[in-house]
């Protein structure tokens, strides 16, 4: 008889027979010795019962008193000694009924019975050999026994391989086939859950071609191998070929599969999930949205099915600060499960924890309470054992407690986070920090809590730093959050320093990933990341070590010494690097910074703000001639970010939103960060998140009742820097007159589509970055809709006038492309402007990155497509003192008020060597660009500090006689960034 087809697909996991088994087969055996031919009557009759249709049948107690009748009468015929063999086969089948029934201790003691009665006899019997194997192995696994059960299914692998080497392919058929891959799907989930990914995959490799030869490589449950194959990739870190496989899965169903399929959707899903992991949530979305409209539409809504597809969209939200959308994901799903698996659901459970952190992440701490305290009583009412749901829980809940001044309760749950994380086997570094410091905290021990704070901000330093595309979890900022909230109550600037270099960190790697992966081709380089990687994951396990020791004060010491040796070794290695790829390290958030550095660094006349979103809170760290100051804002998160995006929303050239102006001016500059700052002149702005789309030079320093030339803007205290990091160059970096410069200015390109006979039909702003690329490559036909930007042609030859024909080059018409760049040695050149489209978007993914618009390819040209990307400006060599991007909108990272901490664009060519940039928020009016950006260099050019330089142009402009100078939206966006 072969496999149950109900045992293959309910199991997935087929085992086989260790080689001492299947030496000991050694008996002269016939399966169909007619001597016998009453027991094989039996195994049909108990087969036909258990191959029923009728599940009901099937499972019944009449199957189950058919096998046992085959294995009471098999006991009693012996074979050279020994029980007939058929009273194996019995105990096998009893095994995967009792598997099926959820009986695993049953299921595994018959399986082990089974097999020993099986095992003189496994070459006659090699299908219901596998079977029982299969069935043991796959019970090990479920009862905790892991090792054991990847031990059993990977000798299962082996026979399996013998058996199809040594049968003629004419008697091999589908059955056999499938069998093959259920083994190796199970061993491959067994060696995931040991953690060796590699194996996983090569297993995962081995099931997907069996099933391919089982079922063709289009039919739907190739498809499940696909993306399944695509998954354990990921795991293992090769996220390139997960990507392929993931994206076949899709094409796959997508032109053989009927959408009605759950593999249809289930290949959606697991794409999306795969790009969401490799920072590319903004693609991921529509992925998963359609997955879920597949699974509403073809399965309802009263399915576990569906509300895991709610509750993975609500996921890929969080970490987007989508959490007003979030929300109603995870309570739609929080009801879906508690329908269907009732009161105690743990599912529903984990939905409602999710909620709540998107409560407290939108300022609803009460609310955040009531959802994480009911999620943390409805598992543990249906089981004491489940400690997973208080890792997700109590790191928000406590914070909230805190900040509704339940000081009681949040002591008594950090005291029970702290012994629950303490007796999770191997439990990692991140929540053993964050259980001390919250213990810290509620207990008031500010001489323990600054110190487990800061262990705290080390943890995630070093976690940060393991992820390519640099994006913090949720958890990860909620927990820098508490970070800074402990920072902001001791007054600790070091501290803060850290976590705020953390995010900052996080949203420079983020706008950047495209140009880290350029680098990383070199393999060299590659080699020495993946090594530092390595030795994080090292130092991790020593800070769990230490951690675990400290919190039962045992063996802390020995923990600590062992800790010391591999954060040297980490620091060594990361040193290294920065010495021999500086670029590198710049493009993932640059080096770690130092509070006394910082401070020596900072000129006579400077000070320092950053501006930081972490989770529900913002806050300021100020390092000027008043000594440090940490704050946090009055408002929440949410209700800042919406300030900003009201004010943003409201700009035109006739006006803007005065009150939301000033209310983030008065949440901000606080009396304290304004003391703070002293009488600096010029102001390092280091802003994050939203505030990265904030333009801080038209911030009104009272209200406002109308615009006019004397208006108290922050520009006139301050001229302001704004810098994506912590880093701060040499202020000795020097800084050449205009008469020994030489300039060289590219721009005014030739249109797209204009060799063609394409006519632009477009007189708006340009889109994202995303609409202007296709198939990995420049969109002629959606670059021939820019609209023209008349004033370019004449600021670059004003500009150049400045400098004199003999220091001057232009770039301009068909001249202003890729390969003129590509050909010219670019280091003489002090100053460089581009004037042209600048395409961003905040979420550069995919093809897509940030460009500037040049001139269109020649005809039959190879290697370039009109656009210099960030990616191609990063591997560029610019020895110019500053570079000015005179196009629209080259500062921000998408037209929202969420975009990541300026374009991948502007800091590219910070990489490739430029000193500072002058980019803009938004697109800028022609004849204000040309007027600022002259203004700008011709004072620098005097000697003027650039700050100082911009601060001066912008207010000659709104002192002018110009249309509308006055109005923030014509001068405001300008922004010089730093180093």
């Amino acid at each position: 008889m072969l496999l149950s087809t109900r045992c293959s697909a309910v199991l997935l996991a087929l085992a086989l027979p260790s080689s001492a088994a299947v030496a000991a087969a050694s008996a002269p055996f016939s399966s169909s010795d007619p001597r016998h031919a009453r027991l094989r009557q039996l195994e049909r009759q108990a087969s036909d019962l258990f191959d029923s249709a009728d599940y009901a049948l099937s499972m019944s107690q009449r199957t189950r008193d058919a096998w046992s009748r085959l294995h009471d009468v098999a006991m009693k015929v012996k074979v050279s000694g020994k029980p007939h063999p058929l009273a194996g086969v019995a105990l096998v089948n009893l095994s995967s009924m009792d598997q099926i029934d959820g009986k695993n201790p049953d299921a595994l003691a018959r399986s082990s019975e089974g097999l020993s009665l099986l095992a003189p006899f496994a070459d006659a019997y090699p299908i219901q050999w596998m079977q029982g194997l299969s069935i043991k192995g796959y019970v090990q696994v479920a009862l905790g026994k892991v090792a054991e059960g990847a031990a059993t299914l990977r000798d299962a692998s082996r026979y399996m391989d013998g058996y199809i080497a040594r049968t003629p392919a004419d008697r091999l058929d589908k059955d056999a086939h499938m069998l093959r891959s259920n083994i190796a799907f199970s061993h491959a989930q067994a060696l995931t859950r040991l953690g060796r990914n590699a194996e996983a995959v090569d297993a995962q490799r081995a099931s997907m071609e069996a099933r391919i030869a089982a079922v063709g490589p289009n039919s739907a449950d190739a498809i499940g191998s696909y993306y399944t194959y695509a998954q354990l990739l990921s795991r293992a870190e090769r996220d390139a070929e997960a990507e392929k496989y993931a994206r076949l899965a899709v094409d796959v169903a997508t032109d053989h599969v009927d959408r009605r399929h759950p593999s249809y959707a289930r290949a959606l899903e697991a794409l999306g999930l795969l790009l969401s992991r490799t920072g590319r949530r903004a693609e991921s979305l529509d992925y998963l949205q359609r997955a879920i409209a597949i699974k509403r539409e073809t399965v309802g809504t009263d399915s576990l099915y569906f509300q895991f597809g709610l509750q993975n969209l609500g996921t890929v939200l969080l970490p987007l600060e989508r959490y007003a959308d979030a929300g109603p994901l995870f309570m739609e799903a929080e009801r879906g499960f508690r329908k269907i698996e009732g009161e105690h659901s743990p599912q529903s459970a984990r939905a409602l924890a999710f909620a709540g952190s998107a409560s407290l992440a939108e300022g609803r701490r009460d609310e955040a309470v009531e959802r994480l305290t009911m999620a943390l009583a409805r598992v543990r009412a249906g089981s004491d054992k489940d400690r997973d749901i208080g890792q997700r829980v109590y790191p928000y809940l406590i914070p909230a407690l805190i900040g509704t001044g339940r000081m009681d309760e949040a002591r008594t749950a950090a005291s029970a986070f702290a012994t629950e994380t303490r007796q999770l086997d191997n439990a990692p570094a991140f929540p053993l920090a964050q259980a001390a410091m919250l213990s810290d905290w509620t207990a008031q021990q500010v001489g323990s809590l600054r110190e487990s704070a800061g262990r705290l901000a080390g943890v995630l330093r070093d976690s940060a730093g393991m992820t390519d595309n640099g994006e913090l979890t949720e958890e990860q900022r909620a927990a820098l959050d508490m970070v800074l909230a402990v920072a902001a109550q001791t007054q600790d600037a070091a501290l803060a320093l850290e976590a705020m270099a953390v995010l900052a960190g996080s949203r420079i790697a983020q706008a950047n990933r495209l140009v880290a992966q350029r680098l990383t081709e070199d393999q060299a380089l590659a080699a020495r990341v993946r090594a530092l990687q390595d030795r994080v994951r090292t130092l991790e396990a020593a800070d769990s070590k230490l951690l675990k020791a400290l919190a039962t004060d045992r063996g802390v010491a020995e923990a600590r010494a062992d800790r010391g040796v591999v954060a040297a070794a980490v620091e060594a290695e990361r040193a290294a690097i920065a010495r021999d790829y500086p670029r590198w390290i710049e493009a993932q958030g640059g080096e770690r910074p130092d509070m006394d550095a910082l401070r020596a660094k900072l000129g006579s006349e400077e000070a320092l703000l950053a501006v930081m979103p972490a989770f529900d809170g913002v806050y300021m760290l100020a390092v000027g001639p008043g000594g440090t100051r940490i704050a946090r804002a009055r408002m929440d998160r949410a209700a800042m970010v919406a300030l900003v995006d009201r004010l943003r929303a409201s700009l035109t050239p006739k006006g803007f939103d005065r009150t939301a102006a000033h209310d983030l001016y008065r949440q901000i500059f606080t009396p304290d960060i304004m003391a703070t700052l002293g009488k600096a002149r010029t102001l390092r702005i280091v802003p994050t998140g939203a505030f990265a789309s904030l333009p801080f030079a038209m911030l009104p320093q009272s209200p406002v009742a109308a615009v006019e030339r004397k208006t108290p803007w922050l520009i006139r205290r301050f001229a302001i820097e704004v810098q994506p990091g912590f880093a701060i160059g040499a202020t000795s970096r020097r800084q050449m007159a205009a008469r020994d410069q030489r300039f060289l200015g590219i721009g005014a390109p030739q249109a797209f589509g204009a060799q063609a006979g394409i006519q632009s039909e477009s007189g708006g702003a340009p889109m994202a970055a995303q609409h202007y690329f296709r198939n990995g490559g420049a969109d002629s036909r959606a670059l021939a809709e820019l609209p023209p930007l008349p004033g370019s042609l004449a600021e670059l030859q004003a500009v150049a006038a400045r400098f004199g024909a003999k220091r001057a080059t232009l770039l301009v018409g068909a001249h202003a492309s890729e390969a003129a760049l590509r050909d010219r040695d670019l280091s003489p050149y002090g100053v460089i402007l581009f004037a042209t489209h600048g395409l961003v978007s905040g979420e550069m993914e995919g093809v897509a990155e940030p460009a500037l618009v040049l001139s269109p390819p020649a005809a039959g040209a190879t290697g370039e497509d009109g656009l210099l990307t960030a990616s191609e400006v990063a591997t560029m060599r610019i020895g110019a003192d500053w570079v000015i991007l005179s196009a629209c909108n080259t500062a921000a990272g998408d037209g929202s008020a969420k975009g990541a901490a300026y374009s991948g664009l502007a800091q590219a060519f910070r990489y490739a060597g430029a000193g500072s940039l002058l980019v803009s928020h938004w697109p800028v009016r022609d004849d204000a660009s040309a007027f600022v950006t002259l203004e700008t260099v011709k004072s620098a050019g005097r000697g003027l500090p650039r700050a100082v330089a911009l601060q001066r142009a912008m207010l000659k402009f709104i002192e002018s006689e110009r249309p509308d100078a006055a109005q923030p939206y014509i001068w405001a966006p300008f922004i010089l960034m730093g180093r």
